[in-house]
């Protein structure tokens, strides 16, 4: 499954050292290899970038899950989290690439804010079950950068985001502090940079590039 709409739902016991922000999938397929003792429950409703091939690894293994619906289904999370003894969520879903929220941007605010929130609302619904909520956000919510920008301190640098994809990312973000604010709850959030890898949907640049050449000094 793809970073874009994977949601990754972990019962876990504290949490080692995670890899860099990449797609839900390869997370899933290291944390199932590096730690068998961890129980892995990936809630994915299967949008047009995910599949279920790229689980294929570990389909069969006994402490892996997959559930196909929506993070948007309160019910169905709290369901999830109850039934699992869920200690620990790692949301990576969410609607992607920028040239796409051009086109359709309602999408994009209906997974990745409300997605975001409705999350949010089923973990404090839950007391305090829940352990960690590890938010999977973007350096696109800083908005343009240029060269001569410090990025060794980017954090410190105002959200400020220039296309409606960042935005929606950076409306959750808010959503996210808030509920740690009001509410206590125990969220992380992590800013990646673009990404690339095994299993990347090919509308991305270097995938897409890769098929290209392919495709191109393919033999005849």
């Amino acid at each position: 499954m793809h970073g874009a709409v994977a949601g990754a739902v972990a019962a876990l016991p504290p949490l080692p050292p995670l890899p860099s922000p990449r797609a839900g999938s390869n997370v899933l397929l290291h944390l199932a290899r590096e730690y068998p003792n961890y129980k892995l429950i990936c809630l994915d409703k299967l949008d047009v970038c995910s599949s279920l091939n790229n689980l294929e690894p570990i389909a069969k293994n006994p402490q892996f899950t997959f559930v196909h619906g929506d993070i948007c289904s309160a019910d169905l999370v709290r369901h999830i989290c109850q039934a699992n003894d869920v200690d620990t969520i790692m949301h990576f879903a969410s609607q992607t690439h920028v040239d796409n929220s051009f086109g359709n941007s309602l999408n994009f605010t209906y997974s990745n804010v409300q997605g975001t929130h409705t999350l949010l609302e089923s973990v404090k619904s839950l007391g305090g079950q829940i352990r960690r909520f590890i938010h999977v956000s973007t350096d696109e919510v800083y908005g343009e950068q240029n060269a001569e920008s410090d990025r060794s301190r980017e954090h410190e640098t105002p959200l400020n985001p220039t296309n409606p994809y960042a935005a929606t990312k950076a409306a959750a973000e808010f959503i996210v502090k808030s509920y740690r604010s009001s509410f206590n709850l125990p969220t992380i959030i992590t800013r990646g940079n673009n990404v690339y890898g095994p299993r990347q949907y090919p509308e991305k640049l270097i995938p897409k590039a890769s098929q290209s050449t392919l495709f191109l000094f393919l033999p005849l």
